[in-house]
């Protein structure tokens, strides 16, 4: 025998699986596993297919386990979810206001990034405290700091024809402030930086990213040349192969064997090594 409340939760319960059921081809398309995926594709070409044997199997299910239970028949249990149903939209327009922040907060909070892109914000830290803070008791040793090394950048677009680029560099991480280096004057699509930084950077945030932007200095304000995000994956990987060089780093092919592909146009060859104590810095390269 079945307490007659324990009955309830597992008619609760059923409900929302037949609801979650119907929403499967969504959730399969979200899971980053490729044969769910690939699932769920095959299913958004069968829709109707999909949801007329759905609802046969949720039927067949609810049926299956209203007979089940000692209290409930499958007639009381439609007239319960009817008179519910019937409850939430006589009370729905007391809710409106309520609901629709609850989903505008869910739907920023959901496309913060494309937002924030759209409003040229992307790149930007505007509060420097997150959750991980909070619950390191805003502890600053999980920071390690790091230089970056800018050699060049080549095929940048042009953003004037009477006038070659007056190329410089702006870089965002984080907490940290805006980096720039020097404006390097009638430097055209091509340049030579060789320009250094230092930054504080969280290997153990995921969310951490760099962005580079090619600025071209003009008579009031830059203008954007190129642009490009690099993840806190291809941080690391910078910052392993500096390492391995043993910090001998000059500014050749030799030393600086990756390229990023910048948005429009162009490419720009950067790494990164670890700052220890007693540093001092890159300023001392040999100018090869």
């Amino acid at each position: 025998d079945i307490d007659e409340e324990y009955q309830g939760w597992i008619l609760i319960f059923t409900t929302i699986t037949c609801v979650w059921l119907f929403c499967l081809p969504c959730y399969c398309a979200g899971m980053s596993s490729p044969r769910a995926r690939k699932f769920a594709s095959w299913m958004s070409q069968r829709l109707p297919v999909f949801y007329g044997g759905m609802c046969l199997f949720n039927v067949a299910l609810m049926y299956l386990v209203i007979e089940w239970l000692p209290d409930w028949t499958f007639p009381m249990y439609l007239g319960v979810l009817a008179k519910s149903f019937g409850w939430l939209a006589g009370h729905v327009l007391k809710w409106a206001t309520s609901l629709a922040m609850i989903i505008a907060f869910c739907f920023v909070v959901a496309f913060k990034e494309r937002i924030a892109l759209m409003l040229g914000l992307d790149h930007k830290q505007i509060f420097n405290c997150k959750m991980r803070d909070c619950l390191s008791c805003f502890a600053a040793n999980r920071f390690r700091p790091i230089e970056l090394l800018i050699w060049k950048v080549e095929d940048l677009p042009s953003s004037d024809i009477f006038h070659a680029n007056n190329v410089f560099i702006e870089a965002y991480l984080g907490y940290n402030e805006t980096m720039r280096t020097r404006v390097h004057n009638n430097a055209g699509s091509d340049c030579i930086l060789k320009e250094s930084v230092q930054l504080n950077f969280d290997e153990d945030d995921e969310e951490e990213k760099l962005f580079l932007f090619v600025q071209n200095q003009k008579v009031m304000g830059a203008q954007e040349l190129g642009r490009v995000e690099i993840g806190s994956d291809k941080m690391r990987q910078l910052l392993k192969d500096g390492q391995r060089r043993g910090g001998n780093i000059q500014w050749t092919d030799a030393s600086f064997t990756t390229s990023f592909q910048l948005i429009p146009r162009g490419q720009i060859w950067v790494t990164a090594v670890p700052v220890e104590e007693e540093y001092h810095g890159y300023s001392e390269l040999a100018t090869c």
